[in-house]
């Protein structure tokens, strides 16, 4: 019989957190110890040798690691957010190509800065090419760079390079 109704698959071109072409990359298990789940996509900073954390306003480029992974490796309820669970393990991008949201417009070849905020924001761990201020503050984030041009008008990723190349 076949399946009747409104099933569809809707494969968008990118996701946040998927890595993006076939370039070499490497990728850590890092355990989320945010206290919630944290997004594909995101941008993370060390917590001890083994954990992870979004950035806060005292956040270094030190700090960074890379950009949680896009997974399906566990079951989610409806509604609830796609990422790295608490408590859980998670792979970070901490090399290679991977696609992330800007928070606005980007060109080719720009570098990539990670927002930190000043604590009153809630774009942490979100990606951008500029230094921002109050809530968007950033840090520059070396050897990175944005290997796509994308509007924030058209809600979709862009690729991020990490490591030398792109």
């Amino acid at each position: 019989m076949p399946v009747a109704g409104g099933n569809t698959i809707n494969h968008n071109a990118l996701y946040a957190g998927m890595v993006t072409s076939m370039q070499l990359c490497n990728g850590v298990s890092k355990l989320n110890k945010q206290g919630s789940t944290i997004a594909f996509g995101l941008g993370v900073v060390s917590d001890g040798d083994e954990g992870m954390l979004l950035p806060v306003d005292t956040s270094t480029a030190a700090e960074f690691i890379g950009v949680v992974k896009y997974e399906l490796n566990r079951a989610y309820q409806d509604g609830e957010t796609f990422g790295a669970r608490d408590a859980y393990d998670a792979t970070v991008i901490t090399h290679g190509e991977i696609a992330v949201l800007p928070t606005v417009d980007v060109a080719k070849d720009d570098p990539v800065y990670l927002i930190v905020g000043n604590g009153t924001g809630t774009d942490q761990g979100k990606f951008s090419n500029v230094v921002g201020s109050g809530a968007t503050t950033a840090v520059l984030i070396e050897g990175a760079k944005w290997t796509t041009t994308t509007t924030t008008a058209s809600a979709q990723p862009g690729k991020i390079s990490l490591g030398i190349g792109g």
